[in-house]
């Protein structure tokens, strides 16, 4: 149960490399909150984010829909055999040219539904309701400055440490206020 509370309010952050904790550029914060309300805040919010029903989207349509070709692909008629012989022996040729045409047509379907732009539109929508459940609450966005972002990266993710300067940071009034990122309209 302990990780839940470990959901850092930053979960607006950008891929950072594996070899260090993620330094992102914005977070979310409350001028006075206390700590146990910071992090009940972030574990409820974060869970609204994840439990978004994506299923009636037109991503996640489009990703069934890739899916099912593909699997019509593996089990139909396109499926390469490679049992085919002549007289001199294996077909060799023949099935490397079937499997090339078999894997190239599986890519063409993948590369088809741009699973990267989909990707990158759900977790906006997963972000996007994490964020307007903050919002709600009374949070608002903040940048964090380079020198607050180089710190972040010295700090273990997920360690005590770094949940203390988050909080520290999005608590305080005075970074809101000289930090904060005005509301879309």
């Amino acid at each position: 149960m302990r990780r839940l509370f470990a959901i850092p309010l930053l979960v607006l952050v950008l891929p950072a490399s594996a070899s260090s904790a993620p330094a992102p550029e914005e977070s979310w914060g409350k001028a006075g909150v206390s700590l146990a309300q910071y992090r009940q805040d972030a574990l409820e919010c974060a869970l609204k984010g994840h439990y978004l029903d994506i299923s009636k989207t037109d991503d996640a349509k489009a990703f069934v829909k890739v899916s099912r070709q593909l699997d019509a692909v593996t089990t139909g008629a396109s499926a390469p055999t490679t049992t085919g012989a002549s007289a001199t022996g294996p077909n060799s040729t023949n099935s490397i040219d079937q499997m090339a045409q078999y894997a190239n047509q599986q890519q063409h379907i993948v590369d088809s539904v741009r699973p990267e732009q989909r990707f990158h539109s759900i977790k906006r929508m997963l972000v996007d309701r994490t964020g307007q459940c903050l919002a709600n609450r009374g949070y608002s966005k903040f940048r964090l400055t380079e020198e607050q972002r180089h710190q972040l990266r010295k700090l273990k993710f997920g360690s005590d440490e770094r949940r203390t300067y988050l909080y520290n940071l999005a608590s305080n009034p005075g970074v809101l206020q000289t930090q904060g990122i005005a509301a879309n309209p």
